[in-house]
Formats: C-alpha cells, sequence, structure tokens
C-alpha cells in the first residue's frame, strides 16, 4: 500500500488565450497620448488654391515692395550721413535697385583687436556657465564669425564682396523668400486639420509680417555697416539675414496651432487612434 499521500485532484490551469489576434485598436482603449492626427489628401486639396492666392498676390506686390525697401534704406542712410549710390539690376521679373554704400576702413590694429575681443570674450563664456547655454552659444557664434572676419581681413585685405554685391544679395534674397514662404509654409499647414480660411490666413499673415521686416532689417544692416566697417558684413547676413526670416513662421504657426487644439478638443472623429 503506498504510504504517498493522496493529492487532492486540482485541474491545472489552462494558460488563458491572449486576445493578440484581436488588434491593437480593441485591446488598446482609446486615450489621449494613443491618437494622431491623419493625414489626408483633403488638407493639401485646401491648401492649395491659399498658396496659389498668395503667390499670385507676391508676384504683383514684389516690385512695390522692393522700390520700399530700397527708399526706406536710402533714407535712413540718408538720416545717418552714409553716402549711397543707387542703379538698377534686373532680375527675374522684377528690377532691383540696390546701392553702393560708404563703410570705415578697418586698419591692422583695430582688426587685431577684435580678434583679440571676441577670443577672450569666447574664451570667457565658454569657462563662466552663470549664463544659459543658449545664450552663451549665440553670443559665442556671433563672436567667431566677427572674428573670422576680422582675421580674413587682416590676411587677404578685402572681403569677397563689397557693398554693392551686400546690397544685391539682400534683395535678392528677400525676392526669394517672399516666393517661397507659402509654398514653405502651406507644406505645414497640409499636415493639420486647418480650415480652409485658417491656411489661407496662416499663409497670408507671415508673408505680409516677412514683408515689413525685410524693409526694417536692410536699412538697419545699411545703417550698421556705414557706421561700422566691414567686418560686421558676414555675421548680419549669415545670423540675422534669411535665418531670422524662421522665427515668425514658427510663432504664427504655435498660435494657429493653440486655436486648433482648442477646436479639436471634443471632435474626437478628427483623430487617428492607435
Amino acid at each position: 500500500m503506498s504510504t504517498r499521500a493522496s493529492e487532492p485532484n486540482v485541474s491545472k490551469p489552462t494558460p488563458s488565450k491572449l486576445p493578440s489576434n484581436r488588434g491593437l485598436r480593441e485591446i488598446i482603449t482609446p486615450h489621449r497620448s494613443y491618437r494622431r492626427l491623419p493625414v489626408t489628401s483633403t488638407g493639401a486639396l485646401t491648401t492649395i488654391p491659399a498658396v496659389i492666392v498668395v503667390e499670385i498676390a507676391v508676384i504683383l506686390c514684389a516690385q512695390k515692395a522692393l522700390d520700399l525697401m530700397s527708399w526706406f534704406a536710402s533714407l535712413v542712410a540718408a538720416n545717418e550721413h552714409i553716402a549711397t549710390r543707387p542703379f538698377p539690376d534686373p532680375f527675374l521679373f522684377v528690377t532691383t535697385r540696390p546701392m553702393t554704400f560708404a563703410m570705415r576702413h578697418s586698419d591692422w590694429i583695430e582688426l587685431c583687436a577684435v580678434i583679440v575681443i571676441c577670443v577672450l570674450a569666447v574664451l570667457a563664456l565658454s569657462i563662466w556657465t552663470k549664463i544659459a547655454a543658449p545664450v552663451r552659444f549665440f553670443i559665442n557664434l556671433n563672436l567667431l564669425l566677427i572674428a573670422g572676419a576680422a582675421l580674413y581681413l587682416l590676411l587677404v585685405g578685402r572681403l569677397g564682396y563689397d557693398s554693392a554685391a551686400f546690397s544685391t544679395l539682400m534683395l535678392r534674397t528677400a525676392l526669394f523668400t517672399w516666393l517661397i514662404m507659402p509654398i514653405f509654409v502651406g507644406l505645414f499647414a497640409s499636415l493639420f486639420p486647418f480650415t480652409l480660411w485658417q491656411r489661407l490666413l496662416f499663409i497670408v499673415i507671415t508673408v505680409a509680417y516677412d514683408v515689413p521686416l525685410s524693409i526694417v532689417r536692410y536699412a538697419l544692416f545699411v545703417a550698421i555697416l556705414g557706421k561700422t566697417s566691414s567686418i560686421a558684413m558676414t555675421d548680419l547676413y549669415l545670423v540675422f539675414g534669411p535665418l531670422l526670416d524662421a522665427i515668425p513662421i514658427i510663432c504664427f504657426f504655435s498660435l494657429f496651432l493653440v486655436q486648433v487644439a482648442r477646436s479639436l478638443e471634443e471632435r474626437r472623429a478628427v483623430w487617428g487612434w492607435l
């Protein structure tokens, strides 16, 4: 007779069948972290008319805007007693009017002083970390560009471009920016469920803001370079030139996204769910 205690007849639990074949849509309860905005062809179809309308307006008003850009720069230069001489420059479908303007000449003593001061300032900002890192990086970028331009002037004697070439570059860049910005902004707007009027307003506001920005910036560049020298020319164009045009786009885009987020908060059918 077996001395082994009789074991209770306990049935082994059968492994529960995982609902892996039911799909993620049935397993995961809809939650805010799982939702996404579906990209449809409707966004592109409603964005194309807005882009075309703004492009036509830019083409029709480009010549007047460029003339105003040159006139305002000449006015600011005259008030600062900077001698200027405009000249016509046919480009694409417009005729720009860039100018040559007088700039100070920097001798080798001034160039060496600028290089030493910029290098010392970069070293100080790299060691002293009390200032926020983005601010220090931005200041160092400007100092390095100014020091590089001063070093090039010290070794070569002149930059590869003069005031006329810089003025021509600024006007042509402004025209290209006004023409490309509606397409660039329209691509962003097509990815979000804006209405047709929201898309049109977003593109119009961005372009309309960039036109006076280009006019005022060009006049300030002429005034700064006329009072200083060509040392700051590279820094002004690379840091505060076309790169600065992206800031209004980001600002207006953020404002529109806030409004769209509020309107979509209760419209659950618009969202795509994982």
